[in-house]
């Protein structure tokens, strides 16, 4: 690898396009149409280019500015050299560089970002350097079904079906549903049924073939009498798995695991979205109790480094992989899909299906609900320039040495 520096830093407000608006979920309001991606695009004396995106910083949640952003990126990366950002064995990473490590750690979607210009300086795959390809083709789920029912009350239910038909008419063999109306825009028993009424009607219109899951957003705290029975309710739609359907407690989830044996369905416990700073103590202890399935801390705010020590430090437990990818766009979908297909836990891309906007198309194609993982430099992503020049460079802003 040669001595290549990072000389610009260009930071590049993207809109990525939803298929359809998107409604509330049990703790927010509705999504709408779109999201907007903090594209990173770093460039280096050799001429390479490795991409990340700063959702996590510019978060509401966190509250950073563009300024701070651009602070940020001047003072960890500019005139840094690239074979310093991550510890190698041969063509493998190992681990962040000595003095990225705590960077890393803060802010994971740059070791996205070191991945990407490591893999390109070396002319292999970023796939190669998270330890190598275990597959080829990576499945993905359909993640854009929120309370539409609320959202267009004239057709109800019937509108939420729709958008699953629709997504499986458009390729996807997976979907997630979010339920837990109960836990704040309905009353509790209501919400239940509704939720119920949902998932058994898009099992009835899409058929048996396709893989269903469902996700609370904590909708059935301190209801687990309701949960019961939508557990009950809904077990011949055969539901893959239950995510975080209330808060992480070691007898909640004894409880819920109870429920799913007892209406003899082989759903899956999974949750950890909400795990800022991973992996927390509760969730090791449900890993350790047999009471998580699989984690999903999101795949760009933690990033690939942190993702590769929890994965090993949930090995002994036989969790499964299944990062959060919500809020991310068209980046974190190709972020999570080369971390997939170097993963030998991970499960399903978490996929907001927007539509492509600053990026060149490239050899990633989807098929059959799975994704194609090309044999290619990086993460495979590269900026159209003409593209950039027309809709994007006029908001974008750079630091440079």
């Amino acid at each position: 690898m040669t001595d290549a520096i990072i000389n610009e830093i260009t930071i590049i407000p993207v809109t990525a396009v939803y298929p359809h608006e998107l409604g509330r979920n049990s703790r927010n309001m509705e999504i709408g149409r779109s999201v907007l991606e903090w594209v990173i695009k770093a460039d280096t004396s050799s001429g390479t280019t490795g991409l990340t995106i700063a959702q996590q910083f510019m978060s509401p949640r966190n509250g950073g500015s563009a300024s701070e952003l651009a602070s940020l990126l001047r003072d960890t990366l500019l005139g840094q050299k690239v074979n310093d950002l991550l510890v190698l064995d041969e063509d493998m990473a190992v681990g962040p560089g000595k003095k990225y490590k705590t960077v890393f750690r803060k802010h994971g979607w740059l070791s996205i970002l070191a991945y990407d210009l490591v893999a390109r300086e070396l002319g292999i795959s970023a796939v190669t350097l998270l330890g190598g390809f275990i597959r080829r083709s990576v499945p993905a789920y359909d993640t854009t079904l929120y309370f539409d029912d609320l959202r267009v009350p004239e057709k109800g239910i019937k509108q939420v079906v729709e958008e699953a038909v629709g997504g499986v008419n458009s390729g996807w063999g997976e979907l997630k549903i979010k339920v837990g109306r109960g836990g704040h825009w309905m009353v509790p028993e209501a919400g239940q049924v509704r939720d119920a009424e949902i998932v058994n009607s898009i099992r009835e219109a899409v058929g048996p073939d396709i893989k269903l899951m469902v996700d609370a957003n904590f909708g059935y705290e301190k209801r687990l009498d309701l949960l019961e029975k939508f557990i009950a309710e809904t077990r011949d739609a055969d539901i893959f798995w239950l995510e975080e359907m209330v808060l992480p407690d070691i007898d909640s989830y004894r409880a819920i695991r109870g429920m799913v044996e007892k209406a003899k369905t082989d759903s899956l416990l999974v949750c950890g979205e909400v795990d800022r700073e991973p992996i927390s103590k509760i969730y090791l202890d449900l890993a350790a109790e047999g009471l998580m399935d699989a984690y999903q801390p999101d795949i760009v705010s933690i990033g690939f480094s942190s993702w590769k020590e929890i994965e090993d430090s949930l090995q002994k437990y036989q969790v499964r992989t299944q990062p959060h990818c919500f809020f991310n766009g068209v980046f974190g979908t190709r972020a999570s899909i080369v971390y997939g297909a170097a993963s030998e836990t991970f499960m399903s891309v978490e996929d907001e299906r927007c539509r492509p906007h600053i990026f060149k198309p490239d050899e990633f194609s989807f098929v059959n609900g799975k994704y194609s993982v090309p044999d290619v430099p990086g993460l495979g992503l590269e900026i159209d320039p003409d593209i950039y020049r027309q809709k994007y460079a006029c908001n974008a802003v750079s630091v440079k040495l």
